[in-house]
């Protein structure tokens, strides 16, 4: 028999969005196995805090890199400073994204749409095209893409998450299929909603408007999930570290859903 060993000691690893919510949990996850980090995000403060945090969770090496993932100049220098300090990336994991338009369909513009996609379906591509001349000239490398359920989910007040996610699913797995001969695994890891302190402020401006406290707001919305309550970044991170770890090393294209059993239907 062998133990669940994730192998991935000694590991560099590059987080985009590393400095909250599931990107600092995720750090943290593979902290605590041992891996050299190189975290991205856009506040250095933030970042600092981050790389202290992994540091004292078990990291041997906690490096930082501000980075805005929309800037094509800001993504070519992170993956250079990961070549430069480590001379490799084993993993990369796409968590950054910024915000896409929102509100009522006839009142976003053209304009709304486009830079809404390079706010976050254009932020994945472009870190995958950065790190992967790297990945194709060692032969090895896994890319985790952190997508979103609404892919499967659509409804007409997310739209453009929806959207987004589902044209990252079909990117996920068409650049799986072009890496994995070169010894490349690249697959997705998508929850639903987390507790994140994003999620915080939204529930906090919420509630007043529907006559209740937060409290009361986030009791209801976890009362309406299967297990009783949301994911947390944790729960999110332990699915990333697992999809990036040598325990997964025959899974290739897929996105591993951690929805808690909210996404309706069966999907082939």
């Amino acid at each position: 028999t062998r133990d669940m060993n994730l192998e991935l000691a000694e590991k560099v690893v590059v987080i985009t969005g590393a400095s909250k919510g599931i990107g600092l949990a995720t750090a943290l996850g593979f902290a605590s196995e041992g891996a050299h980090l190189l975290l991205a995000a856009r506040d250095e403060d933030s970042l600092m805090a981050a790389a202290a945090a992994a540091s004292a969770a078990g990291a041997p090496q906690a490096a930082t890199a501000v980075c805005d993932v929309t800037v094509d100049s800001d993504v070519a220098r992170l993956m250079g400073i990961a070549r430069e300090r480590y001379g490799r990336i084993d993993v990369l994991v796409n968590n950054a994204a910024g915000k896409l338009p929102a509100g009522e369909f006839s009142d976003i513009t053209d304009q709304d749409w486009l830079a809404g996609w390079n706010q976050k379906l254009q932020c994945h591509i472009r870190a995958c095209r950065a790190a992967y001349p790297i990945m194709r000239a060692q032969k090895s490398g896994v890319i985790v893409n952190v997508l979103g359920t609404a892919a499967r989910n659509p409804k007409p007040s997310y739209m453009s998450v929806g959207i987004s996610n589902a044209a990252l699913y079909n990117f996920t797995k068409s650049f799986a299929d072009l890496c994995a001969p070169q010894g490349i695994r690249v697959l997705g890891v998508a929850p639903s909603g987390v507790t994140t302190d994003r999620w915080t402020r939204l529930i906090n401006s919420r509630a007043p408007a529907e006559g209740k406290t937060p409290e009361q707001l986030q009791a209801e919305i976890d009362a309406a999930l299967p297990l009783g309550r949301m994911a947390r970044p944790e729960d999110v991170a332990d699915a990333i570290c697992f999809a990036a770890s040598a325990r997964a090393s025959y899974i290739c294209g897929s996105i591993i859903t951690v929805d808690g059993g909210s996404t309706q239907g069966v999907y082939l």
